[in-house]
């Protein structure tokens, strides 16, 4: 959920002390944080937390988001799309072409709920693109504040992809507590996101010491790299070989380092 907070900009004047600015910025804290305990139990829920679709050239698909006011007041929930990531050769597609939404905003009563129907048409576009749908409302208890909720439609133009991703760089470094940071970058080359699943280890001779899974990573979009991160306890003084696999799409990226640690747990490679 993102809050939005309308300023009013006050032209002259002293400037403000440091400890006025402090106190300004504590009332603001302390009314985002009642916004979110607020909203733990009321405010604006909407399912699905995204869409993926796969259709063919010149293919359409309608579906649905549902919203539902939890407040316990009715309220005017303002409906915008925007670009999202759009492979290369979509760069210039602007996402109404693509993804129609038959309306820019709906009344609820409280309680209730809404389906916001969309629908998606491929043309002949290919590769993907993706729009992200924005639903706004202007929060019933405080005024000045409004609060803005988006969820992603992804589209991947079937028979068209171009599925291409790799591990570009793997690197450890020992933390202030003295355990070590795992970091990896991945970039996809092909023109659809990538969403990866795989599996960390390391091994000391012929031994696997340390294995994690890697679940449902960020998406990492076309024409991009992203970087992630894990974490695991210190090793002893010794040798060892860092691997990483990942997989998206029936396709598999792997990359292997050796590194070594000292007594003081220091690391080189």
């Amino acid at each position: 959920m993102k809050v939005i907070r309308n300023k009013k900009i006050k032209a002259g004047g002293e400037k403000p002390s440091a400890f006025k600015i402090f106190m300004k910025k504590s009332a603001f804290i302390i009314v985002f944080l009642l916004l979110i305990c607020t909203n733990a139990f009321a405010g604006l829920s909407i399912t699905p937390s995204r869409s993926e679709v796969v259709i063919e050239q010149n293919g359409t698909y309608d579906s649905f988001y549902t919203i539902k006011n939890g407040f316990d007041k009715a309220v005017r929930v303002e409906i915008s799309v925007k670009n999202w990531n759009n492979s290369l050769e979509n760069r210039n597609v602007p996402v109404t072409n693509w993804l129609i939404i038959p309306y820019n905003y709906a009344v609820l009563e409280p309680g209730e709920s809404r389906q916001i129907n969309y629908t998606v048409k491929s043309g002949d576009l290919k590769g993907s693109l993706s729009g992200m749908i924005s639903f706004t409302v202007k929060s019933p208890d405080y005024e000045g504040i409004n609060l803005m909720t988006s969820v992603p439609v992804y589209m991947t133009v079937d028979g068209t992809q171009n599925i291409s991703f790799d591990i570009e760089s793997i690197g450890l470094k020992k933390t202030n507590d003295d355990n070590i940071n795992i970091n990896y970058t991945v970039k996809n080359s092909g023109n659809v996101h990538v969403r990866l699943n795989g599996n960390l280890k390391i091994k000391k001779g012929k031994n696997i010491i340390v294995e994690r899974k890697i679940n449902d990573l960020s998406p990492v979009y076309p024409d991009s790299a992203r970087s992630f991160s894990n974490s695991i306890a210190a090793l002893p003084k010794g040798k060892y070989i860092l691997n990483i696999s990942l997989s998206a799409l029936n396709k598999t990226a792997e990359k292997s380092i050796q590194f070594r640690v000292n007594k003081y747990g220091d690391i080189s490679y």
